[in-house]
């Protein structure tokens, strides 16, 4: 597909229209610039035409694109990589017969990945959110804490003691306190020091 081209009309609109058909895209999707608007002529004799040049607008998922099909091949791993972007976020999501190397224990690997990731884009203005995956580890692994957390605070609440789950990551403490956040009968605190950092699922 031609990243740009020129299109002419009997106006800008008619000019922007035909270049969208011949593109196969949206509004959303491309740049416009003006580069003749056209005029009708008098009695519409000699007019002239409107003319425009629609540009395939970049994505900012690009830079992140490249930058994690680079790292999977140094890291000797391989898989495919799906990318979906919104206005406000970056969806990337790894696939492949051996990118579970690229978790790492407790999601670390994939978490410095996802760091890394974050500064190339911010190098390359891009503010959007970054979320980085694997097989849809998050997704199952949010699944998962959850479950721990509500058995933690079922565990804390018929005993009566504090529950101290095992050591975990930001990402992961976070997905603990957010389970847990509308139970008015227990209280989650994360202590200690990193990377043994855990949370405290505790009566109220």
């Amino acid at each position: 597909m031609a990243r740009a081209i020129e299109s002419e009309g009997n106006s800008v609109e008619e000019a922007i229209e035909a270049a969208l058909v011949e593109l196969g895209l949206g509004r959303d999707s491309v740049e416009i610039e003006v580069l003749e608007e056209g005029s009708r002529g008098f009695l519409g004799i000699s007019a002239a035409k409107a003319r425009v040049r629609v540009s395939v607008a970049e994505s900012g998922s690009q830079p992140a694109t490249a930058f994690v099909e680079e790292l999977i091949d140094k890291l000797g791993a391989s898989g495919d990589v799906d990318v979906s972007e919104d206005s406000e976020t970056i969806n990337i999501n790894i696939t492949g017969p051996n990118a579970g190397l690229l978790i790492g224990k407790r999601g670390e690997t994939l978490a410095a990945i996802q760091t890394i990731t974050g500064v190339v884009l911010r190098k390359n203005n891009i503010k959007k959110k970054l979320v980085l995956d694997v097989e849809d580890y998050r997704k199952r692994r949010a699944e998962s804490l959850t479950e721990i957390a509500l058995s933690a605070a079922e565990k804390a609440l018929n005993t009566g003691r504090p529950v101290v789950l095992q050591p975990m990551n930001s990402f992961e403490r976070r997905l603990v306190h957010l389970a847990l956040q509308d139970n008015d009968e227990v209280i989650t605190i994360s202590e200690g020091e990193e990377p043994s950092r855990q949370v405290r699922v505790a009566p109220r």
